[in-house]
């Protein structure tokens, strides 16, 4: 097996696989004096640097990268560089989440998002059987949309709400069955709106999020084998943690 495996040799007792879909479309790359895909490289530098000091989640969280523009690739861990899907081993997408070295994002082309998230969500079915035909204690899949809510077509067309409600209702079926918990987390400026067309209830803003936080928050929730707890029961937790982040940051800036 790849280093980049995780086998049952190394003795996790249970894992938390969790897929980051990464918008490098070129409206990442606005405003020209601050672009958003800035944003994002720094909260993936800061959340990876932050979880791997945490043992508890270095033990247990698995990550797959995606990237999506106008195209969908993931992220080959041992060639360090995002390639077209179906071109990396399936067995070493998901990767323990300290050995995980994100890279440095570009923006360019469009926004294929419903693209990415159904690869997502197919990437995250796929392991949590794999993971269960193996008998490794697994927990539901985490997938975090990160993105400026401007999915686009083929052709290059925004996206309405009508056009995203069939990848929108894959989530929905998808979330009922107990395969995954998918949240959309909008960079400055992102089309809030939109995105909950996609998430309804885990529509969120990433200032307002810590990576490490939320999987923690995971952790302690009675989302284990047997014991499936709801996803909207999930998406109203996270969005608890992120009201009192709101607050402590308010209180922070009042006191400066």
């Amino acid at each position: 097996m790849s280093e980049y495996g995780i086998g049952l040799a190394e003795g996790y007792d249970e894992r938390q696989p969790v897929v980051l879909l990464l918008d490098t479309s070129a409206s990442m790359g606005r405003p020209a004096d601050s672009p958003r895909i800035d944003e994002l490289n720094d909260a993936l530098e800061r959340w990876f640097a932050g979880v791997r000091a945490e043992p508890r989640l270095c033990a247990r969280v698995e990550v797959c990268l995606i990237g999506f523009d106008s195209r969908v690739r993931v992220f080959d861990p041992v060639k360090e560089v995002l390639v077209p899907a179906g071109e990396a081993a399936a067995d070493r997408l998901f990767v323990p989440v300290h050995r995980m070295r994100p890279p440095r994002l570009e923006a360019a082309g469009l926004t294929r998002m419903t693209d990415a998230v159904e690869t997502a969500l197919a990437l995250a079915r796929e392991r949590y059987r794999t993971l269960q035909a193996q008998r490794v204690q697994v927990r539901r899949p985490f997938l975090w949309v990160l993105t400026d809510g401007a999915p686009s077509d083929a052709d290059g067309q925004r996206m309405d709400p009508d056009a995203l409600a069939g990848t929108a209702a894959q989530v929905r079926v998808a979330e009922e069955r107990g395969e995954c918990v998918l949240q959309a987390i909008g960079v400055r400026g992102a089309d809030l709106e939109l995105l909950r067309v996609l998430a309804p209830k885990a529509a969120l803003t990433l200032e307002d999020l810590d990576f490490g936080q939320i999987l923690d928050l995971l952790f302690q929730s009675s989302d284990r084998i047997g014991v499936v707890q709801a996803a909207d029961e999930i998406h109203d937790r996270v969005a608890d943690l992120a009201e009192r982040r709101r607050q402590l940051q308010r209180i922070e800036e009042r006191y400066r």
